[in-house]
């Protein structure tokens, strides 16, 4: 737009100029012959200055369409530059959403996969407490005690804490549960019977504990995996949450 405006003042400049050479010119062009004259000499002058000011707006016509023409071909070449812009950003954002849809489709198939992968299983019995489980093959028992067990995959993303223990305090299911729920980043709670569910995240991590209550002992296991591989671990948690038995937190251990 900067250029138009410097092409229209020159063109303007031009054109003026032109007009005073014009009407110098008529002006100063020597007397007509008794043949040319007609009318007295204000009339030919007069008449001098009616030709100037005809041919001066002739010029200024010309240099208007010239100026006109100037404009309207700008435009047209700047509203060109434009759309080649914005057909360039279009086509660079499409191929970003390409690339990007190409990746979630590479990390969907990779999850699918790994998820597929058949999962082995475990049977897991604590004598003391008398609370069994089944857990996956690729957890390894890293620490043991009479009550229970802790159990970690080999890179330490993973872990499956088990433990028995009475009930000394003499709590209720409810007393213990209403404790359990004050974590705020809880999602997910449910209570029924002598057994609740609860699930929240710690960090980067998904916590997910079971906990059987009896009037003199308790039994839990808890299941730690990383938040970002929700989907692969959805099975396995169904597959504690359905295996973990108890039989007997009415007595002591």
């Amino acid at each position: 737009m900067k250029n138009t405006v410097k092409v229209v003042i020159s063109l303007s400049v031009v054109v003026l100029l032109v007009i005073i050479l014009s009407i110098y010119k008529i002006i100063s062009s020597p007397p007509a012959t008794s043949k040319d004259a007609t009318g007295s000499p204000e009339q030919v002058a007069d008449k001098r200055i009616t030709d100037a000011k005809i041919v001066a707006d002739k010029k200024v016509a010309d240099a208007k369409v010239a100026a006109d023409k100037i404009i309207a071909d700008t435009k047209a070449v700047q509203a060109k530059k434009a759309a080649e812009l914005k057909a360039k950003e279009l086509k660079e954002q499409k191929a970003q959403e390409l690339k990007a849809s190409e990746a979630k489709k590479v990390a969907d198939a990779k999850a699918q996969s790994e998820q597929s992968k058949e999962v082995g299983y475990i049977d897991y019995k604590n004598e003391k407490f008398s609370y069994s489980i089944t857990y996956p093959d690729n957890l390894t028992i890293g620490t043991a005690t009479t009550n229970g067990s802790v159990l970690e995959s080999n890179d330490g993303m993973v872990s499956l804490q088990l433990y028995g223990s009475n009930n000394e305090a003499n709590e209720t299911i409810d007393s213990i549960y209403n404790k359990a729920i004050k974590n705020n980043n809880m999602y997910y709670k449910v209570k029924s019977g002598n057994w609740f569910v609860i699930s929240y995240t710690e960090g980067n991590e998904i916590v997910y504990q079971k906990k059987f209550v009896g009037k003199a002992s308790t039994n839990t296991f808890i299941f730690k995996f990383p938040a970002n591989e929700k989907a692969k671990y959805t099975s396995v948690v169904d597959k504690l949450e359905k295996s973990f038995k108890t039989s007997s937190t009415n007595s002591s251990h």
